[in-house]
C-alpha cells in the first residue's frame, strides 16, 4: 500500500467528517436547507467514498477509529523493540554453541531476511504498519550485527556506525515512505556529525553532547533542505527535516546555556550559559513563526515548548537567587498567562491558514 495515497485517503475521510459536521451547523442555524433528495443523494455519495476509502486504504472515519489508529502506531512501535529483545536475548542463547564460522553469517542473514520478508509485505499490497513492524526490525537487527560484529572481530569502537545506522534508517524511509524512520536517520546523521567535530577536536567521538556546539550546523542544514528543493516531498518528509532540525539545534542550545563551555569562542562560562539561553529563545521564536506562516502545528508546538523552556531558564538565571521564592513563581506565574494569551492568538492565526 502506497503511504502517500493512505494519508490523502486520510486527508479526505477527515474533510468529509468536516463537511459533515459545518453541514449540520449550517442547516441549524438555516444557513442552508436541503431537500430531502438532495440529502439522501448528498449521503448515498459520502458513503460509497467512504466505503471505497476504507476497503482501499483503511482510513479512519470515526475519532475511536483513528485512536484505534494511534494505538496501531503504538503498537507497531513496541513491537519492533519487542524483536529487536527477542532477536538479541535468542542469540545470546545460542551464541556459545555456534561454530566460530557460523556467527558472521548468521548476522548478516537476519536483517537481510527480515527486509527481504519486508519487501514481499510491501509489494503484496500488506498494511503499512505491518511493513513497518518488519522494517524496524530489519533496522535493530542491522544494528546488532555492526555492534557483534566489531566485538567479534575485536574492532575499536568508532563513530562510523552511527553512519552506517543513519544511511540504513534513509534508505529504508525513502524505499517505503516511513517519515519515523527518516527521522531517526536524521538524527543520527547529527550525531555522526558532532561526533566527527568533537573526535577532530581531541575528544572521545561518544562524548559529542559535550560538545554540543557541533549539533548546531548539520541541524540548520536539515532545516534548511526543504528549502533548497524545487518540488514537495511525496510523504510529507519537509516537514520531518525541519521538525529534526529544529529539534536538534534547540537541544544543542539548552546544553550550552547549561554547560557554559564552547570550543570555538574564548568567552567565559557565564557569557557563554547567556548567549546560549538568548540563541535559545530567538531560535525558539523563529522557529515557531516560520510554523505558523507554513501552516504546521507540529512546529509551533515545538518552538512553544522550547520558548517557556528558554525563558525559565533565563529568569531563574536572573532573579532566582535574590527575589523571594514566593515572588519569583508569583511572576512565572504572570509571564505564563501572558504568554497563554500570546499563544491563543497563534492559535487563531494558524487556524485562519489552514481554513481554506
Amino acid at each position: 500500500m502506497n503511504p502517500d495515497a493512505q494519508r490523502k485517503a486520510q486527508q479526505r475521510a477527515d474533510r468529509i467528517a468536516a463537511f459533515r459536521a459545518e453541514l449540520a451547523d449550517l442547516e441549524r442555524e438555516q444557513g442552508l436547507t436541503l431537500t430531502a433528495e438532495q440529502r439522501s443523494r448528498l449521503e448515498a455519495h459520502l458513503e460509497d467514498v467512504l466505503s471505497a476509502l476504507t476497503r482501499q486504504y483503511g482510513v479512519a472515519v470515526s475519532e475511536s477509529a483513528k485512536r484505534i489508529s494511534w494505538g496501531m502506531r503504538i503498537a507497531t512501535f513496541l513491537g519492533g523493540v519487542a524483536f529487536f529483545a527477542a532477536i538479541v536475548l535468542f542469540l545470546h542463547r545460542i551464541w556459545g554453541v555456534l561454530p566460530s564460522f557460523a556467527h558472521a553469517p548468521l548476522l548478516v542473514a537476519v536483517p537481510l531476511l527480515l527486509l527481504a520478508a519486508a519487501e514481499f509485505a510491501f509489494r503484496r499490497g500488506v498494511d503499512i504498519y505491518h511493513t513497518a513492524l518488519l522494517i524496524l526490525a530489519a533496522g535493530a537487527a542491522f544494528v546488532m550485527e555492526l555492534n557483534a560484529l566489531g566485538s567479534t572481530c575485536n574492532m575499536t569502537p568508532s563513530a562510523h556506525a552511527l553512519l552506517a545506522w543513519a544511511a540504513f534508517a534513509l534508505l529504508a524511509a525513502y524505499a517505503y515512505g516511513l517519515r519515523l524512520l527518516l527521522g531517526a536517520g536524521l538524527l543520527l546523521f547529527c550525531a555522526y556529525t558532532a561526533a566527527l567535530g568533537t573526535a577532530a577536536g581531541g575528544g572521545y567521538w561518544a562524548s559529542f553532547l559535550d560538545r554540543a556546539e557541533f549539533l548546531i550546523p548539520p541541524a540548520a542544514a536539515l532545516y534548511a533542505v526543504p528549502m533548497l528543493k524545487v518540488h514537495r516531498e511525496p510523504h510529507d518528509f519537509d516537514f520531518v527535516y525541519r521538525l529534526c532540525g529544529a529539534a536538534t539545534a534547540l537541544t544543542a542550545l539548552l546544553i550550552l546555556s547549561e554547560r557554559g563551555d564552547l570550543c570555538c569562542l574564548d568567552l567565559s562560562a557565564r557569557a557563554v550559559e547567556v548567549l546560549g539561553q538568548l540563541a535559545g529563545l530567538a531560535l525558539s521564536a523563529g522557529v515557531m513563526f516560520h510554523g505558523l506562516r507554513l501552516g504546521r502545528s507540529g512546529l509551533v508546538n515545538l518552538g512553544a515548548v522550547a520558548f517557556v523552556v528558554f525563558l525559565y531558564v533565563r529568569l531563574h538565571a536572573w532573579w532566582w537567587d535574590w527575589m523571594p521564592k514566593y515572588l519569583f513563581f508569583l511572576l512565572i506565574g504572570m509571564i505564563a498567562l501572558v504568554l497563554l494569551f500570546v499563544f491563543r492568538r497563534m492559535r487563531t492565526r494558524l487556524t485562519e491558514r489552514t481554513v481554506p
